[in-house]
């Protein structure tokens, strides 16, 4: 099997201890630990790069799962940290929320893939080039005039125009895909969406739409293998959808000293800095023990790894943590293990969890109790309730 840079790999085979303490390590560096957990949203974003967010709960469950404060994930709706965060279609073309430096990266490094699929929808409908490029021009007059737009008043602004909604709306996505159009979601509250779009060139000023390709996925690759390494070359081809050439290309662009772990979590090597592996071998005592933690749905830590997901799933079946389709599921997870899910009751307003028998000491349940408790706080905290109607005096 080829191997990014192996000429400067050394090569070290772990026990399943070392191996176990490893991938804690690495989970305390996400602030998956109580005591890394981080201090703000865009320090979680940036350690976890980036926040799942093709679920609405996903990216406020993400950052409550790594915050040393419960309010930390209220900044969400804060409209300063929004304009630090940007939220694109990326990695295996589904949405991140991601500091703007990384979703620069992200964007540009597969863009090609967004953009051929917008294109083709074009073709399939038989719309021309010349009928898009005019309905996106007239997209950008208009939010340059007016600001950010839901769709549908786009959509009927430029039909008053004489614009079929159908180009309209291909306009849109081929403009998104590109970086020319951004969304935001204008919502106060994780259970609620309210979408618009809005000119990048003006809400995020220093995104740099147009790095090039090349520079962006080896930014990407690199980022990625700091953050979650140790990887192997197939999950890192599957996290970003990049073909296997593309990414050991781009980690020995990068220049980085690697070394190759065997573990016992898959048979093919595993890749990591060097750097990183010095300091896990050094890491306190307490960095290898990430403890209990409630993960969201496609919580990033999880969807980062395809092949070695023996890591967090031991012997249990994929479907102890992923469903029909794929996606994982909000789990709980114990020292870096999978003991159970849990999910959102919308009725009672709380976390109901459900644990896998025989895998949760009984001395460590409390812990799971509590930890229920506290993301239960957490999330009734941002909540968006409708304001009730004011009942004028005569009325009751």
């Amino acid at each position: 099997m080829a191997s990014p840079g192996p000429e400067t790999a050394q090569t070290h085979t772990l026990s399943p201890q070392e191996a176990g303490r490893l991938w804690n390590w690495v989970l305390t560096r996400q602030g998956l630990a109580p005591h890394t957990r981080r201090s703000g949203v865009e320090e979680i974003a940036d350690a976890g790069l980036g926040l799942h967010a093709a679920r609405l709960p996903s990216p406020f469950a993400t950052v409550a799962a790594r915050a040393a404060d419960p309010s930390i994930p209220l900044e969400l709706f804060n409209p300063a940290v929004r304009s630090r965060l940007v939220t694109v279609r990326c990695m295996r073309k589904t949405l991140h929320t991601l500091p703007l430096d990384l979703a620069a990266a992200a964007h540009a490094a597969t863009l090609r893939f967004r953009e051929r699929d917008a294109l083709r929808a074009i073709v399939n409908a038989g719309h021309g080039h010349a009928a898009i490029t005019a309905a996106t021009a007239a997209i950008v007059e208009l939010l340059g005039a007016s600001g950010p737009l839901f769709h549908r008043t786009i959509e009927a602004q430029l039909g008053a125009a004489g614009t079929p909604v159908m180009v309209t709306r291909l306009a849109l996505k081929l403009a998104w895909e590109r970086g020319v159009l951004a969304y935001l979601n204008q919502a106060a509250g994780w259970n609620r969406e309210v979408r618009v779009f809005t000119l990048t060139a003006s809400t995020y000023p220093t995104l740099d739409t147009a790095l090039d390709p090349h520079t962006a996925v080896e930014l990407l690759m690199a980022t990625y293998l700091d953050r979650y390494g140790p990887i192997s070359i197939k999950d890192a081809t599957w996290w970003s959808a990049l073909s296997r050439t593309t990414v050991t290309e781009a980690l020995q662009r990068s220049g980085i000293k690697l070394v190759r772990l065997f573990t016992p979590w898959s048979h093919s090597p595993l890749y990591m800095s060097a750097q990183r592996f010095a300091e896990y071998t050094v890491a306190d005592d307490a960095d290898y023990l990430s403890g209990v933690n409630l993960l969201a749905h496609e919580d990033v830590a999880l969807k980062a790894y395809f092949e070695t997901r023996r890591r967090y799933l031991g012997d249990l079946a994929q479907q102890a943590a992923f469903n029909q389709i794929g996606e994982v599921l909000p789990t709980i997870v114990l020292d870096g293990r999978v003991v159970g899910t849990w999910r959102w009751d919308p009725s009672a307003g709380r976390v109901r969890h459900r644990l896998i028998p025989g895998l949760l000491p009984a001395a460590r349940r409390p812990e799971v109790r509590a930890a229920a408790a506290r993301h239960t706080a957490v999330l009734r905290s941002g909540l968006y309730r409708a304001p009730r109607p004011r009942i004028a005096p005569g009325q009751l």
